[in-house]
Order: C-alpha cells, then sequence, then structure tokens
C-alpha cells in the first residue's frame, strides 16, 4: 500500500475517532510502518481487547488499513498501517472543538515520537565534533520569536521549502546519513524566559 502524503478528513466521525488520545498514538505507530493489534498492545502497554476495539474504529472510517496478513503458529496476523502520512480537517471542521483536541494531541504525539528518537539514537549521533555548535551533526535549540502572523506564515513557508530543497540535493547518495528532523512552532501567551527587562 502506498500512503497518502496527508489526507484530508471530510466527515465529523473521522474527526473525533482521531481526536482520542488513545487512536493518536496509535496512528503515530501506524504512520511510520505496519503493526498487528499484539504489536500496539505491546508498545502501548494496553490490553489487546482494548487496541482491536480503537483498531476497528479508524478501520471503520478509512484512517487505517488492513495491509498484510501472515499465518504464523497457526494463528492469523493481521497487519494494519495509516493510509496517510498525516491527517488534516476540512475547512468545514475547522473550528470544532475536536479538531483543537485532536490538533493539540498530535502535537504531544510528534514531541513524545521526538523522545524516543532521542533516547533510541546512537552515542554518536551526540558526540560534540569540537567546541563550536555550528560543527555539530546535531541541532537542539528553542526560540521565543514576538512575530506578526505574517512574519510567522512567511517562516514556516521558508522552512518547508528549506526541508524541500534539502532533501532534493542531488549530491551521491553514498555520502549521505539519515538525519532526524522534527519541529513544532505555535502561539503562546506568555515567554517562558523573561528577559532581563521583565525582571
Amino acid at each position: 500500500m502506498e500512503q497518502q502524503a496527508i489526507l484530508i478528513l471530510e466527515q465529523y466521525e473521522q474527526l473525533k475517532v482521531i481526536s482520542d488520545p488513545m487512536r493518536t498514538k496509535m496512528l503515530m505507530h501506524l504512520i511510520e510502518q505496519p503493526h498487528t493489534g499484539q504489536q500496539l498492545a505491546q508498545k502501548l502497554d494496553v490490553s489487546r481487547a482494548k487496541i482491536l476495539y480503537h483498531l476497528r474504529e479508524l478501520e471503520k472510517y478509512q484512517l487505517i488499513q488492513l495491509v498484510e496478513e501472515e499465518i504464523r503458529g497457526g494463528n492469523v496476523l493481521k497487519f494494519y498501517q495509516a493510509v496517510a502520512r498525516g491527517f488534516i480537517p476540512a475547512d468545514h471542521l475547522l473550528n470544532l472543538v475536536e479538531t483543537k483536541q485532536a490538533t493539540r494531541q498530535s502535537y504531544v504525539e510528534v514531541l513524545d515520537r521526538a523522545k524516543t528518537r532521542v533516547l533510541t539514537a546512537p552515542e554518536r549521533s551526540f558526540a560534540p565534533r569540537s567546541s563550536d555548535v555550528e560543527d555539530w551533526e546535531s541541532l537542539s535549540f528553542q526560540q521565543e520569536l514576538r512575530l506578526s502572523p505574517e512574519q510567522f506564515l512567511t517562516f514556516t513557508k521558508r522552512y518547508r521549502e528549506l526541508l524541500q530543497d534539502i532533501e532534493q540535493d542531488p549530491s551521491s547518495e553514498a555520502d549521505k546519513k539519515l538525519y532526524y528532523v522534527m519541529a513544532t512552532a505555535f502561539e503562546i501567551d506568555a515567554p517562558l524566559v523573561q528577559a532581563d527587562e521583565e525582571r
């Protein structure tokens, strides 16, 4: 099965299904690769019966699909995968409470997956190359910016374009390594870091 890049959610029921935190967690795993109910139950430390219930709900609203069946020791293993790598509500669903809940929950899950990637990455990923951080093959920072909404949208557009340009670089595949890049950005009410003049 070839996953779509983005699936636009047209039905309220689809949105309601993915606004559940457990289903959001499951979708994050199913976006990455196919899983059985048993595999998800072990990863999420939840009963298999509960996982199977949620899988049925996700499948019912065409958010996941069965991609493989395998017979092992007389048991039929069913592997499911998300139909897309991202899910976005259609315009007529944007102002619903469930949209905000689902979006916030997906951000939390992205951050949780990033934590897992940090904890499971090889030691060499965090070995400083010099005292100059510009030479490091890793990057971790956070910054609060005071921007207009237009400036913020310009930033996010340029960031996405930069990622696309870098990925399409025709240099030799033999020279390339795999890097994990994660970013979140959103409006906040108050700064975490207080400027000197605010103290």
